[in-house]
Parts: structure tokens; sequence; C-alpha cells
């Protein structure tokens, strides 16, 4: 008998395992199956001046903002896109609006709360002065840019404003935290960065697409270039073909 009922537990185990192993693998391939592309960094910052999708905007915000923290280089390329700096690639909308400037008006709009949440973090990462380091250093001094670009070129008080009204929970304290930091409390830091989990976030490709072909990483002077945007540069006809279902996902 108690034999039987050693089996019997067993048996029982290893169905559970089993439930759960199915009931993962199915969470599994349904995460799987909402995974967007791999985006580059010009692609991305290309989504908020070409993109007619909030959500794919939202989601490049969130990819961005996995990468940006003290990375001068990607910082500077969202300040000089904003600021319609390289017009050859196309980061700026025919009514003038650049990166920050749409970023700041999908904050104020109506929308998925995951997806105001990702351009708030977006507008957070952009505007954090370290405090371990003074004026002088290289990161604060273009958080120090973006802020002044926000209030005074944009005039971004006002949609934060827009923004706090319709706010609640998490959007609504990273709201304040930005008024906060556009006011000059640079030490404002809100209680948690971290996004919803609704939304999906694209992996970043680590290169840069204007020089480099994504397929085979290969820097030339005479890439083959999307058409369309120009963002991203290949070494051969074949490599942008071989990528178009990737790329186009983002350029379109």
């Amino acid at each position: 008998m108690g034999a039987a009922l050693s089996n019997s537990g067993l048996a029982l185990s290893a169905l559970c395992t089993v439930i759960g192993l199915g009931a993962w693998a199915v969470l599994w391939l349904k995460r799987r199956s909402t995974v967007l592309p791999d985006v580059s960094v010009p692609e991305a910052t290309m989504a908020f001046g070409r993109g007619k999708e909030r959500f794919k905007r939202a989601a490049c915000a969130r990819a961005l903002c996995s990468i940006i923290n003290g990375e001068v280089q990607v910082l500077e390329e969202v300040l000089d896109e904003s600021q319609g700096k390289h017009p050859e690639f196309g980061g700026v909308l025919p009514d003038g609006r650049g990166l920050l400037s749409v970023t700041l008006d999908d904050l104020a709009a109506t929308g998925p709360a995951s997806e105001t949440e990702a351009f708030a973090d977006l507008l957070l990462a952009c505007t954090a002065f370290d405090a371990a380091w003074d004026e002088t250093d290289e990161w604060n001094a273009l958080t120090m840019k973006v802020v002044k670009h926000l209030k005074d070129d944009l005039h971004a008080l006002d949609r934060i404003a827009v923004l706090e009204r319709q706010a609640a929970g998490s959007v609504l304290q990273k709201a304040a935290v930005l008024r906060q930091r556009l006011h000059g409390d640079r030490t404002m830091k809100p209680e948690s960065l971290e996004g919803s989990e609704c939304l999906d976030v694209p992996m970043m490709l680590s290169m840069n697409t204007r020089v480099q072909c994504p397929v085979c990483m290969t820097m030339r002077t005479d890439l083959v270039r999307c058409p369309t945007c120009r963002n991203v540069g290949y070494c051969s006809a074949r490599h942008l073909q071989a990528d178009v279902d990737r790329h186009q996902f983002w350029c379109n």
C-alpha cells in the first residue's frame, strides 16, 4: 500500500510538473509571438519623426531607455534628432517637430498608460543629471542642454501640466518629477524607473546602422541605403533584401 501511495505521489508530482511546463511553454510562445524586431538607435530615433503608430514610438522609447543611461553618444543623438540636425535622415516631421517634441505630444495625448509611461521614462532618462559629477561632465552638460531645449524651445511644462491633470499612479509621479527638473531641481528622482511589463521592448542592435550593415556588420563608405529612410545602410542589395522584414517594421 505504501509503495502504491508513493508511486501515486510521484505520478501526481510528474503530472503537475508537465502541466507547469506546459503552461510556461504557452506563456513563452505567446510572448515570442509578440516580440518586436530588433531596432538600432537610428531606427528608434527615426520612428519619432516618421512613425505613424504610437505603440511603435513607445516601444522605441523603452528601447532607448534600456541603453541611454550614461551613454553620451546616444543622448547626443537624441538631442540632435530633436533639433533637426540630421535632415538627410528624415528625423523631423513636415511641421518641424522632432523627437522630443513628438515625445511630449505623445505624453500629453490620450492612450494606454504603459505607452505614456514609456515616453515619461525617456524624458526622465534624458534629463537625469548625475550628482556624482559636476556640470562640466559631458553627460551632465548634455542633460542640461536637453532641459533647456525642453523648457525654452518646446514649452514642455505646458504639456506636462496636461499630463498631470489626467494621469494617475506612477505616471503622475513621474510627471511631477519632470516638472520639478524643468524648474531646476536636478536632484529629483522618481521612486522607480521600472516601466510597465505590458509593453513589448525590442532588443537594441549594438551598431550604428547609418554606417554599418546590420546583417554582416561590415563598415563601408558606399553602403546601399534604404531608399525610404536612409537610416540603414547595407553592404549589398542582397543584404538589404535579407533584412527587409525587420527594417520595414520600423521604417513604415
